[in-house]
């Protein structure tokens, strides 16, 4: 019985230790991907701006968005390198895929022209394309929230159930 449930334990653990070192390699995607775009916008940032300008959803909040914009994806890079806030740093992660996804899709269906502010590699893809990436960063972003948060509850849970011998 014992040994049933240190073989089952071993096993959750090594799975456990799987997931981490994939949810590892999402948070690295995520702090090339965003130090990549900040740095383009904030090198190119007249042409961030103008396209921020030409945008039907965000003219009004254009000058805002071309400093916060890049600002918060640094600020997602800084928690995403270190493993204490790197559950904070997927969630917003997350968030702001989330927000771009939705930003791509309201443009896709209801924009009449089509600004782009995408820089390098991104800028070559459609926005069709554009959109099933920032769908499948979602999904990267969510399951790595989700794996690191139910490893911090893992943790937790077998730190309150030793007991002292």
């Amino acid at each position: 019985m014992i040994l049933e449930i240190y073989q089952a334990n071993e096993c959750n653990m090594s799975l456990l230790l799987k997931n981490t070192r994939i949810a590892d390699i999402i948070s690295g995607i995520f702090i090339i991907l965003f130090t990549y775009t900040a740095v383009n916008k904030l090198i190119d940032y007249s042409t961030f701006r103008i396209a921020l300008v030409q945008s039907p959803v965000l003219v009004n909040y254009a000058d805002f968005m071309a400093v916060a914009v890049p600002a918060v994806e640094l600020l997602i890079v800084v928690l995403l390198v270190f493993s204490a806030t790197r559950k904070a740093g997927l969630f917003f992660s997350l968030i702001m895929m989330v927000a771009f996804t939705l930003y791509v899709s309201y443009l896709m269906f209801f924009a009449s022209e089509l600004p782009c502010n995408c820089g390098g590699i991104i800028k070559a893809l459609t926005w069709k394309q554009h959109l099933i990436v920032n769908v499948i960063l979602v999904a990267f972003a969510a399951w790595a929230w989700l794996v690191i948060k139910s490893n911090k509850n893992i943790i937790a849970i077998n730190r309150n159930s030793r007991t002292l011998v």
